[in-house]
């Protein structure tokens, strides 16, 4: 075989080469049972699945577990470019093995950049016997580990050629800077720039993946506007992905989210019948078992305008619950914040607490199997992991557990002498979000303010319908256990857990924060809880954010306990 030259770089947003004219279309067909390398490249490909670039991989139901998987996809050569040398620009967040064009090796060993270099894009030059000018086409790109995105595509995979420095373009542009609309004034402009006559694509699905308009347009070779007035189709309160994809010379694209009076959103599923013993029986429980407070202080946690100590404490079923407790210089009492973690998270980076100046005492709780709580109690965080331990007992749960670590957090912070009781605040984002909930509504008038970011587990029942990915989480975890029950008993569970049911016993002030392109804990299942919740509240939507909370959604919460504490 002939010895290919492959040039590869990589770069950021200011590399060497000027791209033009993506000629690959942005949806591509994936497999995760043809992944033998590319010995073929005529093999069928049209019965697989298809993949968008514009979404995350979660969005659309695919997840790293599945192993290894083959991208493909079929593109043209234009007449126009055939003195050009051409460019593949990559960058998929997931490991690349190898790619293949016309069934030739042009590169491969990419690892997944998401944790480190997300925008970094790898250049590689084409040999130009390798392509068919005028017909069609296929590349191969064998891969495996598709990477966690947190809602937002940073993917991106372009064939341009190298000597045209014009590109086409198309943007979504909703109207409200927030992106939340009331009932039926939803509008939306996509601005594009078109290098010939072609056609334009635009798709709008709700969160459960229904559609609900699909429109072409065709456009003429200029700088344009198209504006959708979507009055007439009725939309109803909820959250909705918008994609727009235009072709004329080759292929570029846009996606966005909206929400339309989201704060009217009506969830179907109810609290699950013996909800409310469940958790009076799990509280009884706790409570006969006798606290023992500790607390040690830690010079390397005292070194700013705090002290900063390590407590323990006993909790359901006499486990040792411990977290990182930091308190002001400043004599007299605090105001307390309880921060509760997310999934897999034992703040092991506690130097903002450590550097922070707030006049305020702050609990940094590991609940069982985070962090240091891990050392009695550790199923781990893939399977079955926290959330799918002894998925199939009303008792040994995991989150029955868990729940009754953060009212025995709070019973700490009742307990000092530091602490003013009547400020006590509660916080979290994703499962943080989730034990927020339940915090405030299983210690009622002993919270005074809550604050969480899209949350779980939460709304369940929907939950899993929008991420669908969990429900095939849901069943490799009864799998694991010799499916010891069926998936409805299992459910019966969740419903047990559905930190939704607590909405109706929160008293206090309490502020929501959410992202619309959350594909974990979606912006539709903090507002099924948000909706149900009788007192003071407020939130704040990121329309640009996924759950990695980009904007920083905890600035808003110290906002909101500072407001009503006045530290």
């Amino acid at each position: 075989m002939k010895k290919t030259i492959v040039c590869i770089l990589i770069f950021l947003f200011c590399g060497n080469f000027s791209f033009s004219q993506n000629l690959l279309p942005l949806v591509w067909k994936i497999s995760f049972n043809d992944t033998v390398k590319a010995q073929n490249p005529k093999k069928i490909i049209d019965t697989w699945q298809e993949v968008n670039l514009l979404l995350s991989w979660e969005r659309q139901g695919y997840f790293g577990r599945q192993g290894k998987c083959c991208l493909a996809n079929d593109f043209i050569i234009p007449g126009k470019y055939q003195d050009s040398a051409f460019a593949l620009n990559i960058a998929l967040q997931c490991n690349v093995q190898g790619i293949y064009i016309n069934g030739n090796y042009i590169g491969g060993n990419l690892p997944n950049q998401f944790w480190s270099q997300r925008d970094a894009k790898t250049v590689i030059e084409i040999p130009k016997e390798y392509l068919r000018l005028g017909d069609k086409n296929r590349i191969e790109i064998f891969a495996s580990e598709l990477s966690y995105t947190g809602g937002i595509s940073h993917n991106y995979c372009s064939i341009s050629p190298l000597n045209a420095s014009k590109k086409s373009d198309v943007k979504i542009v909703i109207s409200k800077g927030d992106h939340v609309f009331n009932t039926n004034e939803a509008l939306v402009t996509l601005k594009y720039k078109a290098l010939q006559n072609g056609v334009l694509t635009f798709c709008i699905k709700n969160d459960f993946h229904e559609t609900l308009v699909q429109k072409s347009f065709e456009v003429l070779s200029r700088d344009s506007t198209i504006t959708i007035n979507l009055k007439k189709n009725k939309i109803k309160p909820g959250f909705y992905e918008c994609t727009a994809i235009m072709q004329d010379i080759g292929y570029s694209g846009d996606a966005q989210w909206f929400a339309v009076s989201p704060e009217k959103i009506d969830c179907k599923t109810e609290t699950v019948s013996g909800f409310k013993e469940y958790w009076d029986n799990s509280l009884l429980e706790l409570h006969k078992i006798h606290p023992e407070f500790k607390m040690r202080k830690v010079d390397s946690l005292s070194i700013g305008s705090r002290q900063g100590y390590i407590i323990e404490m006993k909790s359901l079923g006499n486990l040792t619950i411990r977290g990182y407790y930091f308190v002001p210089r400043t004599p007299g009492k605090h105001p307390a914040l309880l921060h509760l973690p997310g999934y897999g998270d034992g703040f092991q980076n506690i130097n903002s607490f450590i550097k922070s100046t707030e006049n305020v005492i702050e609990l940094a709780l590991c609940v069982r199997g985070h962090g240091i709580s891990a050392d009695v109690f550790n199923p781990g965080f893939d399977i079955p992991g926290i959330w799918g331990y002894k998925l199939c007992s009303e008792q040994e749960n995991a989150y029955r557990g868990i729940y009754m670590d953060c009212v025995r957090a709070v019973e700490f912070l009742l307990d000092r002498s530091e602490v003013d009781p009547s400020h006590i605040g509660v916080m979290g984002g994703s499962q943080g979000g989730g034990l927020a909930l339940a915090t405030a509504g299983l210690c009622k008038n002993k919270i005074a303010a809550c604050a969480y970011f899209d949350p779980f587990p939460c709304d369940i029942k929907d939950f899993i319908n929008i991420r669908t990915i969990c429900k095939t989480e849901i069943r490799n975890n009864l799998k694991y256990y010799n499916n010891s029950c069926s998936l409805e008993q299992a459910m019966h569970v969740q419903d047990l857990i559905d930190t939704k049911g607590f909405a109706n016993w929160i008293i206090c002030p309490v502020y929501f924060a959410s992202s619309l392109f959350d594909d974990d804990c979606p912006p539709h299942i903090g507002f099924a809880t948000y909706n149900k919740i009788k007192t003071t509240k407020q939130y704040k939507i990121y329309p640009n954010d996924s759950h990695l909370g980009e904007s920083d959604y905890y600035k808003g919460f110290m906002a909101f306990f500072k407001k009503q504490f006045k530290f």
